[in-house]
């Protein structure tokens, strides 16, 4: 087998080389070569990074590392040859883009879980998809979902865009000017969608022009929607966009299936928890309502009674202690009624869907009249009545009075204002509801103290559910805090349809 002259083992369009028994390479064909980046005189008499030990060293194919960890080959041992010394055969191939896969799979496997139990849904997506940005020849990833009730979709998870919080409304306009959405119909076929030379297709089409920006800020062409199945179920899409020169293999078409399928996994595991953990607390609070109401409310009812025995006793008393006595008797009567109200306020508190029950509006007045009473604290309630009647989903009502009554809790709490202003109001065209919690107490920043702890989670895991945020930052020059939460506001039952028939 001369270096230079030709081989029977040239035609073979895998890799092959003679290893001698001292480990390094003797001889390797034109793909051998081609596949370990050098020419042959480069590389002959260069360790091979194959295992020692032949034929007999193992079984099946084996997998190595080749240029510092950069690349992976997958290898066989073959024949010995006896011909200008010993040595043996050696196929192989390259494997790296399987291995970088393979590897990112089983790593998002094994984190998938347990980030979706210790972090927000949005945090997992967002997470998932950086990892699956470091996949060669992805220019742009993105992971869209359904939001809670199936009538709309919220970007979850985005890598190699800037401004991601645009894309959503863009796309939306994009849609109403009658583009053709591959992420709906990966969604509703329930299938992998590839469209080549989807960037160019998408300057070229006057309906995409919302969008022209946004898709032109990276270098990419092709386009790929992996539908989020679960149970039959889409629960969303993975858009990846794959970089110039690069296509859609189907080692890629496979990767981004695997990816789908975690992404998915996430999705549905954290819907489950978070209905589990709910219907918790809400056996909880109904439990705390119950106790109560049958222990403490009935105690503070009898001492109210006690004191106004007491003070019939005090009428019936001489100087000097009557007066004393029935001063401390109507005392304790009026501490006690203003205990019975606030209790009372509690237990409706704990009460499971209080915004259901008594409507937004009445169940919010409710809530900042019992914070006045109790922390002293003014509370400026300016919610905009059509608020209500643009609202069609209750378990939407319940989460936007739990935003606000979170961040009013954790003002009063934290932060000792004296006053606290709660501003919430539809935008202009209707379509989101912004939310705006300020304090005039101290400052605390994010992540300082427990005020932005679990709190400011739940919050922002209620808002995602809808595809909305929540932001927080300082009121005025390092003074008070502003908690703002804005929410796009869910259709109305005949656009619920017309998006679940789209998809």
């Amino acid at each position: 087998m001369e270096n230079d002259g030709e081989s029977v083992l040239d035609g073979v369009p895998t890799g092959v080389a003679l290893v001698g028994t001292d480990g390094t390479i003797r001889w390797v064909n034109r793909a051998g070569a081609a596949i370990l980046g050098g020419t042959r005189r480069e590389l002959t008499g260069v360790g091979a990074p194959f295992r020692l030990g032949g034929p007999d060293g193992g079984s099946g194919e084996e997998v190595c590392s080749w240029s510092d960890g950069t690349r992976w080959l997958a290898y066989t041992w073959g024949a010995s040859v006896h011909e200008g010394g010993d040595g043996t055969l050696v196929g192989f191939r390259d494997v790296t883009e399987q291995q970088q896969q393979h590897r990112r799979v089983a790593a998002l496997a094994r984190t998938a879980a347990s980030m979706a139990s210790n972090s927000s849904l949005e945090e997992v997506l967002g997470a998932m998809a950086a990892e699956i940005q470091l996949s060669p020849g992805v220019a742009g990833t993105q992971i869209i979902t359904f939001a809670p009730g199936g009538d709309r979709l919220q970007l979850m998870g985005s890598a190699g865009f800037t401004d991601v919080e645009t894309f959503f409304d863009l796309l939306m306009a994009s849609r109403d000017r009658g583009a053709d959405l591959a992420t709906l119909r990966s969604m509703g076929e329930r299938r992998q969608c590839v469209l080549p030379e989807r960037r160019a297709r998408m300057l070229a089409d006057p309906s995409w022009q919302p969008l022209h920006a946004y898709v032109s800020q990276l270098d990419w062409e092709d386009f790929v929607s992996t539908p989020l199945l679960s149970r039959g179920k889409a629960l969303g899409a993975l858009n990846v966009y794959l970089a110039s020169g690069h296509r859609a293999t189907p080692a890629i078409l496979e990767f981004l299936g695997a990816m789908a399928e975690q992404a998915a996994l996430a999705v549905d595991y954290a819907t489950l928890l978070h209905e589990e953990r709910s219907a918790v607390r809400r056996e909880e609070r109904k439990r705390l309502a119950r106790d109560l109401h049958d222990s403490v409310v009935q105690h503070v009812f009898s001492i109210g009674m006690q004191a106004k025995a007491l003070g019939g006793i005090a009428r019936r008393l001489t100087d000097p202690l009557a007066p004393r006595v029935e001063a401390v008797a109507s005392e304790v009567t009026e501490l006690v009624d203003a205990v019975q109200r606030d209790l009372r306020g509690v237990v409706l508190a704990l009460q499971p869907s209080v915004s259901a029950k008594l409507g937004l509006l009445p169940a919010l007045h409710a809530l900042a009249q019992g914070i006045e009473r109790r922390h002293d604290v003014a509370v400026d309630l300016a919610v905009d009545p059509v608020i209500e009647e643009g609202i069609k989903a209750p378990a939407f009502s319940e989460d936007v009075y739990q935003i606000i009554s979170e961040a009013l809790h954790n003002a009063v709490k934290h932060a000792a204002p004296t006053s606290v202003r709660v501003d919430a109001r539809r935008d202009r065209d209707g379509h989101r509801l912004g939310i705006d919690i300020v304090d005039d107490g101290r400052w605390v920043p994010p992540g300082a103290g427990e005020r932005h702890g679990f709190g400011l989670v739940s919050m922002r895991d209620r808002a995602g559910r809808w595809g909305g945020s929540v932001t927080v930052t300082t009121a005025t020059d390092d003074t008070g805090t502003r908690v703002r939460a804005e929410l796009p506001l869910p259709h109305s039952d005949k656009e619920q349809r017309r998006n679940e028939g789209t998809a």
